[in-house]
């Protein structure tokens, strides 16, 4: 197997090492391809998306940070209409906001609303989970 290097952080460092132990992996390097394995099937599902897909955007977003981030992330669900089912958008402290939108479609579709949202400054994090796939 071939090696790759890899410079973290000495907190993150700890962090990993703790999770390792915590968690009963065999070694940092056990952990990196778990991990690994893990954001590329959940931020990368392109080969798996055939037929209509069920799935969840979150987004986090901090309105103090970025005043005009919810009405844009709002703007942008809006603009998608036809594949959210549900839409949820819940204050948390601090200024931070959690979005959520049940989702159903198709790939290329979702593609389009995922890429808009990514694009919004102010959105810290965004993921995207399918819940089912069925067969084209």
């Amino acid at each position: 197997m071939p090696v790759v290097s890899l410079s973290l952080p000495s907190t993150l460092l700890e962090r990993l090492d703790e999770f390792v132990r915590r968690y009963g992996y065999t070694g940092r390097s056990e952990l990196v391809r778990d991990a690994i394995r893990e954001y590329i099937s959940s931020r990368f599902p392109e080969e798996a998306m055939k037929g209509t897909i069920y799935g969840v955007i979150i987004a986090l977003t901090n309105h103090e940070a970025k005043p005009s981030v919810d009405q844009r992330v709002i703007d942008t669900i809006h603009l998608h209409q036809a594949l959210i089912k549900s839409f949820y958008h819940q204050l948390l402290t601090g200024g931070w906001c959690l979005n959520i939108a049940i989702i159903e479609g198709k790939w290329t579709e979702m593609q389009s609303l995922i890429r808009a949202l990514r694009k919004i400054k102010g959105v810290d994090d965004l993921r995207f989970i399918p819940l089912r796939l069925e067969s084209a």
